[in-house]
Parts: C-alpha cells; structure tokens; sequence
C-alpha cells in the first residue's frame, strides 16, 4: 500500500509537464510507516523539495513541500511541523518569504498544480 502510494507520487513528478527533472533523494518503505523525500526541477529552473512521512493508512504524519527559486531562496513552504500555534490550520500552515499564512493540508498533487499556474 505505501510502495504504491509512493509509485503514485514519483509518478506525478516525473509525468507533470511542469517538471524537468526528478530525482529521488531517500525512501524507506516499512511495515506501518514510510518516508520519501525527492527533489523536482522545474521548468522555470526553481525546485520543489518534497517529504512525506505516512502511516499505513496513507495519513501523512508528516509533510514538507519547499519550493525554492533557483538561487535557492524560498519561495512558499507547506508543512505540518507543530510551531505556530497562533495560526487557525494549526498545525498546518506556508511560510512565504518571512511570513507565516494559514493552509490547508494540500497533496503533493495540488500543491504541483499551484506552481504550475505560477510559473
């Protein structure tokens, strides 16, 4: 079930007319839990860093989606890491530039669809 989720989600990389290029960076598959972390070139040559950690219900525990313009800088960073709890998606949220925005818990999916309306 996780081998297949994270089949699914090299797939949409590596099939989005956005991404130039794909490359996996670590992937564990266990039991209960897994993890993978890949980074995407994108078209505008800006990169979007992706981290999943998920159960064996495919509910991710843990996420991070950095994108990043070409010199490195942060563009937007969807994430579920437990600070800003002043924020109403807590523990969700993006950080954009120095600011920290409310978010829903987006796929990796929409998140690549919102970047490609972007660039």
């Amino acid at each position: 079930m996780i081998s297949d989720y994270f089949e699914f989600l090299k797939k949409i990389a590596k099939n989005n007319p956005s991404v130039k290029n794909f490359r996996l960076v670590r992937e564990f598959i266990g039991v209960n839990k897994g993890f993978i972390r890949f980074v995407i070139e994108l078209r505008d040559d800006s990169e979007l860093h992706v981290f999943e950690y998920v159960n064996s219900d495919l509910h991710k525990i843990d996420y991070s989606y950095h994108w990043q313009n070409k010199d490195k800088a942060l563009i937007t960073r969807w994430d579920n890491a437990p600070h800003h709890r002043n924020i109403d998606t807590f523990p969700h949220h993006m950080h954009e530039g120095d600011s920290v925005n409310p978010s829903n818990e987006l796929t990796f999916g929409e998140i690549l669809n919102r970047i490609g309306e972007i660039i």
